[in-house]
């Protein structure tokens, strides 16, 4: 029987916690780090550093592949943003928490991914710390 191939994920979005997602990602043996994508100089070191594909910006990382989902880890004001340009290339997306900055966005943004029947998750890992709970 063939190994299965790892799961290509990509994240948007190289801060504190987008870090923390890459290292995750390269961490397991079931997925493969295939883009980050984040326009700051300090992103392209750390991916360089971290030996992963470097794009600045979403539609450049497309354009060199389409990963099987994305980690949008990428300041809160542009989850919205993020989560839309997800739907519209049909790809599976975690976004972090908060999913959008009121309501109304993140209903449009649910709603699209209803829509289109693509998945998407919210970042919400702390909801079994036991200090939240």
């Amino acid at each position: 029987m063939a190994a299965e191939r790892p799961v290509r994920l990509a994240v948007l979005g190289a801060g504190m916690i987008g870090k923390r997602h890459i290292e995750h990602i390269q961490g397991e043996s079931g997925a493969a780090l295939i883009a980050i994508a984040d326009p700051s100089p300090e992103a392209k070191a750390f991916a360089e550093a971290m030996g992963a594909p470097w794009y600045a910006d979403f539609a450049m990382m497309l354009a060199h592949g389409e990963p099987d989902g994305v980690i949008v880890a990428t300041p809160n004001q542009m989850h919205v943003a993020n989560g839309m340009r997800c739907i519209e290339a049909g790809i599976p997306a975690l976004i972090e928490k908060p999913i959008a900055d009121d309501i109304a966005e993140a209903t449009k943004l649910v709603e699209a991914a209803e829509r289109a029947g693509v998945p998407l998750m919210v970042g919400h890992h702390r909801r079994h710390n036991p200090i939240i709970q």
